[in-house]
């Protein structure tokens, strides 16, 4: 009789050892991958922001590096004599970036920094 009680609390304590995790636990690692879930969220957010500022601020150090070129330079010199009011401005050089950093050579639209192309480009 003695044995067979022995038997029996032994098999009950590795059987009590190889239970499944506590609930506890399972309610902690879950709380764990929400965290880690939504920290995945902000960083990818925090990204996105940094690559807007980035393309932004390339933008910029390429108009400031490369003055804009006058287009029409021949015909400002020649039409000298001719009023103000009537000369119109030089056409100015697109202000964005190729894919390989250089600077945009088509001509900017009125009333735009960009030309037609990367207008389109930057409403998308």
């Amino acid at each position: 009789m003695r044995i067979l009680v022995l038997t029996c609390v032994m098999a009950a304590g590795l059987w009590a050892g190889n239970d499944p995790p506590a609930q506890h636990e399972l309610e902690r690692i879950n709380s764990l991958i929400e965290e880690l879930t939504a920290l995945k969220a902000q960083t990818a957010a925090i990204e996105g922001r940094l690559e807007t500022l980035l393309r932004a601020l390339q933008e910029q150090r390429g108009a400031l590096q490369a003055k804009p070129a006058a287009y029409d330079a021949l015909k400002a010199t020649a039409g000298a004599a001719d009023s103000p009011a009537e000369t119109k401005p030089a056409a100015v050089r697109c202000a964005a970036l190729t894919a390989s950093g250089k600077r945009c050579t088509r001509p900017a639209m009125e009333g735009s920094r960009y030309c037609k192309q990367h207008a389109l480009a930057r409403q998308k």
